[in-house]
């Protein structure tokens, strides 16, 4: 095969892959603008979530979540456990939330803050897991998959920020830097982008203790189809 042919070749695949790139710079079609443009809306309240939870602005992270989880959940309930309870947490075995059970909500209404031991009013901050030693100070964008019908959408995050070992057992101030995987999962609820519904933990398949954010069925979730879009596909203009 002569160097002319092959150079032909080369530049025959390199147009082709151009042509049938997904979001090529050129020849945007109707679909794949709107894919782009939700992808760009998502990152937008993806930055805005996140910088509510690191400043624990409890207001504006309430106001993000799925509607039918503001109907079972209320504003002092999802403050009173610093942002990680599930929707139906009271039912069963629910109800035993950090090795204790859980107050009635009576009492969760009247004190939602926090308490020290001399019953001095405590701000509450969002825990963004179980352990009190990690603090998340910011975090980079992954990927964005958005359902084919445009209503469910999973945003892949690094979150990155500080790890404390627990003074009581080392006896030594210990801190190295952290870098976690994390998806946050939103629906489209009348033309919005909102948090989708809590589901209990231990119902999720394989058990997981990772309170994710999912849709009421974890089984229809699993079967959707996603088209996804990379962090660096959002710098691009059509």
């Amino acid at each position: 095969m002569s160097l002319q042919y092959k150079t032909r070749l080369f530049f025959l695949a390199a147009m082709i892959g151009l042509n049938f790139s997904f979001l090529s710079a050129e020849g945007w079609t109707a679909s794949q603008k709107t894919f782009l443009s939700e992808a760009g809306q998502l990152a937008a309240l993806q930055k805005t979530y996140f910088q509510q939870r690191v400043q624990s602005d409890w207001k504006g992270m309430y106001a993000l979540q799925h509607p039918e989880f503001q109907k079972k959940i209320s504003f002092e309930e999802f403050q009173f456990f610093d942002g990680r309870v599930v929707y139906n947490y009271r039912d069963g075995a629910s109800q035993h939330l950090s090795g204790g059970m859980t107050p009635p909500l009576a009492f969760i209404k009247k004190n939602p803050g926090r308490k020290d031991a001399l019953g001095n009013p405590q701000p509450r901050f969002y825990r963004w897991y179980p352990n009190p030693f990690i603090t998340i100070d910011s975090y980079a964008l992954e990927k964005i998959s958005i359902s084919e019908n445009g209503k469910y959408a999973m945003v892949a995050v690094k979150l990155k920020g500080k790890e404390k070992l627990n003074t009581a057992m080392v006896r030594d101030n210990i801190e190295f830097d952290i870098a976690k995987p994390h998806v946050d999962y939103w629906e489209k609820v009348a033309g919005q982008w909102r948090i989708t519904v809590l589901a209990n933990p231990a119902s999720i398949s394989g058990g997981s203790k990772i309170p994710y954010f999912i849709p009421n069925s974890n089984a229809a979730w699993e079967k959707v189809k996603f088209i996804e879009i990379g962090a660096d596909k959002l710098a691009m203009k059509p």
